[in-house]
């Protein structure tokens, strides 16, 4: 008797240690009651416990490949400490990326390809522009020069000294970029869903683009033999706040002391909420359709250039096409003839000129805004451990 009771102890013990097993490595007990959304059963399988359903494994090993891509835009523009460039309004700009990431745990690494462009405007404050570079005398920067050669008033033959100021100067540039990202990523998992940061850098090569300047030009004249200034006489040709525009080429920019053109990288921080398909704990046997694990990503981000990308220029501000190293009064002369004619003066994107140009002068991107990523992943199978020939 003490034997079969024996007997019954240990046959007991040992159905309790199964019974664990299966509670340990099978699905949640509500799916397995949910037995008519199992594939692969029948009706009469309605009555299955879970003890009589096999020992599976998860359905996630904490690793994973996933391939999508994302969309992202904001607000954007070039920072500088260059004397008279203002920051706003700025513009804005847009990417578009193929992703991959690989995933370990909580962590995971992100890289692809991807293209984007920028469109910035950067007004100047022309009270802050060194006179040089923005005021005139008779076509000259320097006026001690400008005053060595007068011109002469075309109606009675007065010389004259002509000053020509700008101001109300704005520069666009626009910039198609190729873009390389790598970044790091962390998963913070809570009640109120999954989070995500991440952190990395982007290579950006601006393959082509365009600039585009504004401003406007005040002409005037001093008479020695007159009382006043003369001005808004069109007649005479003395105009004022006559509006001006000229397109350029792409604006070059360098990355940082190696003054590798078209080159910028790009400090990557985001930070946002994903949304998934993917069920923590999966059902028994699922089909293929069942095992797409899409996840949706809505997320803020900035982007800033690490390296100073100053194009570091010679250029001029404005160029009124007056050779000031000519000392020939009649090819002065003839020179100042064009004068009269503002849309033959040339203006150069501010960072490509001498106003922007010096050592301790830097410029960098800077953008701000939302971005919107999609992935996808098949994941493996489940695995069976202790099932019948039907997965059972």
């Amino acid at each position: 008797m003490s034997k079969l009771r024996q007997i019954i102890v240990l046959s007991l013990c040992l159905a309790s240690i199964a019974t664990w097993g299966q509670n340990r490595y099978s699905t949640s007990s509500k799916a397995e009651r949910n037995l008519s959304k199992v594939k692969g059963f029948s009706a009469r399988d309605a009555n299955k416990t879970r003890n009589s359903l096999g020992l599976h494994s998860t359905t996630y090993t904490g690793s994973g490949h996933y391939l999508g891509f994302s969309v992202d835009g904001g607000w954007s523009t070039f920072l500088s400490n260059i004397q008279g460039v203002q920051s706003t309004p700025g513009g804005w700009a847009a990417n578009g990326k193929f992703l991959y990431e690989y995933h370990v745990k909580n962590f995971f690494l992100q890289t692809g390809v991807g293209v984007g462009i920028q469109h910035v405007t950067t007004p100047l404050k022309a009270e802050s522009i060194p006179a040089s570079a923005s005021t005139f005398l008779n076509g000259f920067s320097n006026p001690d020069i400008g005053k060595r050669y007068p011109m002469t008033d075309p109606y009675d033959g007065m010389p004259f000294n002509m000053k020509h100021v700008f101001g109300e100067r704005s520069d666009m540039a626009e910039l198609y970029y190729a873009q390389l990202p790598i970044n790091f990523g962390y998963y913070i998992s809570g009640q109120g869903g999954v989070g995500y940061v991440m952190l990395g850098a982007q290579v950006n090569y601006a393959f082509g683009g365009k600039t585009r300047i504004n401003a406007t030009c005040t002409s005037r004249a001093v008479f020695d033999d007159y009382m006043g200034v003369f001005e808004e006489m069109d007649n005479h040709g003395f105009r004022k706040d006559v509006p001006l525009s000229a397109d350029g080429g792409k604006l070059p920019i360098r990355l940082g002391k190696t003054g590798v053109e078209n080159l910028d990288i790009i400090g990557h921080l985001e930070g946002g909420y994903e949304f998934n398909t993917y069920e923590v704990i999966q059902q028994y046997r699922t089909s293929k359709s069942d095992n797409l694990d899409c996840r949706m990503r809505i997320a803020a981000f900035i982007d800033i250039s690490l390296p100073n990308i100053s194009p570091n220029g010679t250029n001029k501000l404005y160029d009124l096409n007056i050779n000031e190293a000519e000392t020939d009064p009649a090819k002065i002369e003839a020179q100042q003839r064009g004068l009269y004619d503002f849309h033959t003066f040339k203006m150069n994107h501010v960072f490509t000129t001498d106003v922007a140009n010096g050592n301790q002068l830097w410029v960098r991107n800077l953008t701000v805004g939302v971005r919107f990523t999609v992935l996808f992943s098949l994941k493996a199978q489940q695995r069976c451990i202790l099932c019948d020939p039907w997965r059972h």
